[in-house]
């Protein structure tokens, strides 16, 4: 299985704010080979209903636009395989050199932000690649319905559809794929609080020579009340580690071949 050229971004219509033009930009200067697609909320539907219609009801039932949006992300990437790439990330270089001979690669957050919520490992949702049908996505996508709970009881939209949920399905898996957990310093360099410093003065005190690209953590979605409600749900995800046992991570990431060191 090898990962395909093709970029993937969304936005709920073609008109993606000025705001993001130099992020989207950047990523047609590294990857001048790449075919580039932006998916709508009208494109998003169509291919649930048209490829997907058992998770429709689901897709529909959702509250607000972002779980729909982290939900097609990983039904995207199943269906063409790719690179799936949040509006906000800049791009510093060709990431070729990450996915070459890898069939699945996704990225850890900042340890600061583990630290700070008191988990061992997070997932980021942000940017992520994969073959075709690779069987991670297609353990995602199939178990997306059962984080529905989630979403009705007004847990953390991270619990529902986005980092909480795709690090338990991974820490989850039973049988070893094919998967490459990349350290944040390759893909997630930045907190938070270090990008919106980034953003502002176009500089910040941390090492990037290993960034291939920067999340610059936009947050379009949330406002801060939102934000500080959603990130309770790394509480529920340190419980849950707890309960699997400490050493259950590393287990997994032993035949996952997890290069975080």
């Amino acid at each position: 299985m090898s990962i395909p050229k093709i970029l993937h971004q969304t936005w709920k219509d073609e008109h993606v704010p000025d705001d993001f033009s130099e992020c989207v930009q950047s990523w047609r200067t590294h990857h001048p080979d790449w075919q580039v697609r932006l998916w709508t909320d009208r494109d998003n539907r169509q291919l649930i209903a048209e490829e997907y219609a058992w998770f429709l009801e689901t897709y529909d039932r959702y509250p607000t636009a972002i779980q729909r949006a982290d939900a097609i992300r990983y039904f995207i990437l199943h269906r063409y395989g790719g690179m799936y790439v949040d509006l906000d990330f800049i791009c510093l270089k060709s990431l070729d050199p990450l996915l070459d001979g890898r069939a699945c690669v996704v990225g850890m957050e900042p340890p600061q932000h583990c630290r700070h919520h008191r988990v061992p490992n997070l997932l980021c949702n942000a940017l992520m690649a994969a073959a075709s049908g690779h069987p991670f996505f297609e353990r995602v996508i199939r178990r997306l319905p059962e984080f529905v709970h989630h979403v009705e009881n007004n847990e953390p939209i991270l619990s529902s559809t986005g980092p909480i949920m795709m690090t338990r399905v991974l820490a989850d898996l039973e049988t070893p794929v094919s998967v490459t957990v990349l350290p944040s310093r390759f893909l997630y360099p930045l907190t938070m609080h270090q990008a919106a410093q980034y953003r502002l003065a176009g500089h910040v005190g941390v090492d990037l020579s290993d960034a291939f690209a920067i999340h610059l953590f936009y947050g379009t979605w949330w406002k801060t009340e939102r934000w500080d409600r959603n990130w309770r749900g790394y509480y529920k995800l340190k419980s849950w580690i707890q309960r699997r046992g400490s050493g259950h991570w590393d287990r997994v990431a032993a035949w996952l071949g997890d290069p975080r060191s």
